[in-house]
Parts: C-alpha cells; structure tokens; sequence
C-alpha cells in the first residue's frame, strides 16, 4: 500500500465509523454487544492491516518506514486495550477494565511516542544548530494542564482502585504529555503543514477522549459502560487513532516526493 492509499483508506474508515456511531446513537442502528464491539476492534485491526501494508510496500526502500511497524504494532496493543474494555470482555468492572487497558494502551501510545521521537531527531540532526530549545515549552505547559484536569475530573473517579489512581497519574503526566508534545513537534517541523496539523489535533483527542472515558464511564463503577458512553468515546478515540495514524504515511510521502525530485533533477 503506498501513503496515499493508506490515508484515503483510514479516512474512509473513520468516516464510516461516525457515521455508524451516530447512527447507534439515535437508534437507526441496533446491533449485539458481540456485533457492536466486534465491529470497532475490527476497525482497529484494518488500520493496523493498513499500517504494515504501507510497512511491507516500501521495506527497504526508505529510511522511513519503520514508522509505519512501529505504529502497526502499537495500535495491535490499543487492539487489545480495546476488546478489555468492551462487553465481549469477561473483565469486571469498569476500574479493571481501565487498569488492564491502561498497560496495553501505554505500550501502544509509548510506540507511537517512539516513532515521533525518532523523527524529530533526525529532523534536529539535519537542522543547522538543531531545534530551538523552546519547545520544550510545550512540555511544561501540558504538564500544567494535565496535573489541573487530572486533580479536577478524574481523581474523584479513580479512588475506587489505588492501580487506577496512581496509574491514571502517571500515565497522564507521562504518555499523556509525550503523545500531544511530539505530535506539536512535527506540526513544527513540517512548517506548519496541514499534514502536521492532522497528526497534531489526532493527538489531542486521543488523551481527550480517556478525559470523556474516565467522566462517564467511571460514576457507580459499573461492570461494563453504557453503549452510549461508548459511543462518545468511540467517536473521540477512533477520530484520535485514525488521525495520528497519518504520520507514517505523511513522512514517508514526503521523503517519496523529496527523492522522486532529486532523481528527476
């Protein structure tokens, strides 16, 4: 799969999602728990299949690809994450579903991390003087952020497990700062490309989405959330994954475009 193709194909993905949330949501669509949830670790599994599609197509071709495997292998990890917190999961209740899912979803976020990590410092090297120190601004200020809704809408919601609590804290003052921090970054680096801004607003809705995840589906601790808890967060947390996904396949196009030119040049 080239990156264009991949692209069209998540975004294609993403639209069908919403429109089939949207569609449950007001009761045009009914399905099964098993058939409702099936249906978004499914999706989860195309993006992935896209991912190391893009992965196999270009492997040895371009230095960048293994942004691509990276990202196939951490989205497998959200997968799980996934399926632990629907209702196909024998995992009960909620706090324990978010407890599991929170080492899978960190696996999977601190992959993603890896990959942005790695691009931003090739992108330092091949910069005269390096990257201005002040982005690291960025850091401090989501830091902030964080710490205050964290103390404001979870804290309250998380005392029912202390794996949670201390948990939910460190993943949101860790992962939770990275993910949306390196994500800038390459907003940044690619000049402030509409690309970049993709990447960018997928990786703030994927911690914004946890925020309408932990607010709903944590009040009486329940053994599975509502569909339309679900639903909400689904809609936040697929539109966050599919955008972020953009990355592989935005950089890889670009070094595609930049070698095609030096070859015709």
């Amino acid at each position: 799969m080239n990156p264009q193709n991949h692209i069209k194909w998540a975004s294609s993905l993403l639209a069908g999602s919403v429109a089939m949330e949207i569609a449950y949501l007001s009761g045009l669509f009914k399905a099964s728990d098993a058939l409702y949830h099936g249906i978004h670790v499914s999706l989860i599994a195309l993006v992935v299949l896209s991912q190391l599609a893009l992965h196999l197509r270009h492997k040895g071709t371009a230095g960048q690809t293994s942004y691509a495997l990276l990202f196939a292998i951490g989205m497998a990890f959200t997968g799980v994450g996934d399926y632990v917190n629907g209702a196909m999961s024998s995992v009960q209740p909620v706090s324990l579903k978010l407890s599991w899912a929170m080492l899978t979803f960190g696996i999977g976020y601190s992959l993603y991390c890896l990959a942005l990590w790695r691009h931003s410092q090739s992108v330092a090297k091949a910069t005269p003087g390096g990257l201005s120190a002040s982005r690291y601004v960025i850091v401090l200020l989501l830091m902030l952020g964080n710490v205050n809704m964290w103390y404001q809408h979870v804290e309250s919601l998380v005392a029912v497990s202390d794996v949670l609590y201390y948990g939910s804290f460190v993943f949101n003052l860790s992962i939770y700062v990275a993910l949306p921090t390196l994500c800038a970054w390459y907003f940044i680096n690619s000049k402030w490309s509409i690309g970049g801004l993709i990447v960018l607003l997928g990786g703030a809705l994927i911690p914004y989405s946890d925020l309408i995840l932990f607010h709903s589906w944590l009040p009486g601790n329940p053994a599975v959330a509502s569909s339309q808890s679900y639903a909400w967060n689904w809609i936040l947390y697929f539109g966050g994954q599919v955008l972020v996904s953009m990355f592989p396949a935005l950089v890889l196009d670009s070094d595609l475009t930049v070698n095609a030119r030096h070859q015709a040049g």
